[in-house]
């Protein structure tokens, strides 16, 4: 018999704890979920035991993926006109039983990970040892074992060998002290990747409560080592890319946030120096190999040590090559953005414009954000080309509300985007528009005054805003004083690079050159 998903059993408990008016609010969203193919191949699911004609359970379907949520009685009165509630609460429950199954067999087909896939060995293995087949079921479990081990799943690896025991190991003609060394090792295992990810968690929670990454934290890698030592993760430090991996994932995101890409280089470089030429690179270790790549190409990348970072581009290029189609495709876009960015920064602008308009990447399923940011970043490019209708076709190709990229990508990245959007009005001679928009961002009061890290972005904005009600106010010197005095500003290497872009426009008004050239100039890439 199928088993339902957790999420279709929670589903249903939480249907049935709430009543009928809960239950059809849930239904609806459910339905709302599903694609236009996903509504033909559930009319087809539902009749795969039996072909039925006018179906009360495709009906109700029918019409609430018509027309969403409707009064109870309007449904109830519409599928039973003499108005039966246990006929039509009985229907409700048997149409979320066929979503359920369906959703279920859905995901199993498009789930193909490891781990579907060592389940599947092992619940075969299991079945043919209830029937006492036992030479199949041992190879069964230990193809099992085997691709546990090269995924790492090392608790799911202790847990199969845990059934081999079970198993007629003299029949077999297999070593009993064999197993239990193994069971022993993958226990270590299990238990080293549980400590990992209760240090990820204490770190991500010490970011969090502090609301910083490192910036005035002098003390971080004394944290990180005491948490390492008393988790003893030192060891799977400097011979696992996976537990390495996830540790980086939470540091790197906590610098992302607060721009501070300057103390996370030392960490990262240090432990990927160590894997690197040390590890086995069996595909799982060089999956995780490839991504800690990217992750130093980028963290040099936005310590504008751009020649370094082509470097690990060019590693990275060459290792796409050997992953699965599935994680090819997700590094695919942003190993481009950064080649691109790399050359927009070292005077490269045409190469960069060249690589952001090719149409390769519409041939594959990129997800939305990286969408975004390739459109973000293919705007800004053709905008310091003086292309400026170009950069405004770009923008207006994203077609999405600020609202829908907000959930997507971020309020930063909509700020960004609608800042470069005031520019390139302005270039255009746009000036009503520029303007309006300007005084748009400025209403947003509530995230500039409760976000400490937008309180720069609001005075910024606000300087603009004079260069465009009056763009001679750029002559004056006491308006040059004011925009170098408005910022406390960073040594050029802890700057953050993207902010660099924007001021870059202005300081070009003040300067009375070309924007890009004086982009160059303020990375100080001569």
């Amino acid at each position: 018999m199928i088993k339902l998903s957790y999420i279709a059993i929670l589903i249903r408990v939480y249907c049935k704890s709430n009543g009928l008016l809960i239950m059809a609010d849930t239904l609806v969203q459910i339905i709302k979920t599903f694609s236009k193919n996903d509504v033909t191949d559930f009319s087809a699911f539902i009749h795969r035991l039996k072909m039925k004609d006018g179906r009360k359970d495709l009906q109700l379907f029918n019409l609430l993926y018509k027309r969403g949520e409707m009064n109870g009685n309007s449904v109830l009165l519409e599928i039973y006109p003499n108005g039966n509630k246990e006929a039509y609460h009985a229907l409700r429950k048997k149409l979320m039983k066929h979503l359920s199954d369906y959703i279920y067999q859905k995901q199993i087909k498009s789930d193909y990970t490891s781990e579907t896939q060592i389940s599947a060995l092992v619940s075969m293995g299991k079945y043919l040892m209830e029937y006492n087949i036992m030479k199949p079921a041992w190879k069964y479990l230990c193809k099992a074992e085997q691709m546990a081990v090269r995924a790492e799943q090392f608790a799911l690896a202790n847990n199969i060998v845990g059934l081999q025991l079970d198993m007629p190991l003299l029949d077999l003609k297999v070593s009993i002290d064999d197993l239990l060394t193994r069971k022993q090792n993958y226990l270590s295992l299990a238990v080293e990747d549980e400590n990992a990810d209760t240090a990820y968690k204490i770190i991500k929670h010490r970011i969090k409560e502090a609301k910083t990454s490192y910036r005035g934290d002098a003390n971080i890698s004394q944290e990180l080592e005491r948490i390492f030592e008393v988790y003893e993760l030192n060891k799977a430090l400097s011979n696992r890319p996976s537990v390495v991996y996830k540790i980086m994932t939470i540091l790197r995101s906590a610098a992302a946030r607060n721009k501070d890409y300057y103390h996370l280089e030392p960490l990262l470089l240090g432990y990927y120096n160590e894997l690197e030429g040390k590890v086995d690179l069996t595909k799982n270790n060089q999956l995780y190999m490839v991504r800690l790549q990217y992750m130093v190409a980028h963290t040099l990348f936005r310590n504008k040590k751009f020649a370094d970072s082509f470097q690990y581009l060019k590693k990275l290029r060459e290792n796409l090559r050997t992953l699965v189609k599935t994680e090819y495709v997700r590094l695919l876009p942003r190993v481009t953005q950064l080649y691109c960015a790399n050359r927009f920064f070292t005077g490269n602008l045409h190469e960069a414009i060249r690589i952001a308009d090719a149409t390769f990447t519409e041939k594959l399923n990129i997800q939305p954000e990286d969408v975004l940011n390739l459109k973000l970043n293919q705007a800004i490019y053709h905008f310091f080309n003086k292309d400026y209708k170009e950069a405004a076709r770009v923008l207006s190709s994203i077609g999405h509300s600020n609202t829908w990229c907000t959930k997507v990508a971020g309020v930063e990245w909509v700020l960004k985007k609608d800042l470069l959007d005031v520019y390139i009005q302005h270039e255009l001679g746009h000036d009503d528009i520029a303007s309006n928009r300007v005084r748009s961002l400025l209403r947003q009061k509530d995230l500039f005054e409760s976000d400490v890290r937008f309180q720069r972005v609001a005075v910024f904005i606000k300087l603009v805003a004079k260069v465009i009600g009056d763009p001679e106010v750029s002559d004056q010197k006491i308006f040059y004083d004011e925009v170098e005095q408005a910022f406390n500003w960073q040594p050029i290497e802890e700057e953050d690079l993207h902010a660099s872009v924007y001021y870059a426009w202005l300081k070009s008004k003040l300067l009375k050159e070309d924007a890009y050239n004086v982009l160059l100039d303020l990375i100080s890439i001569y």
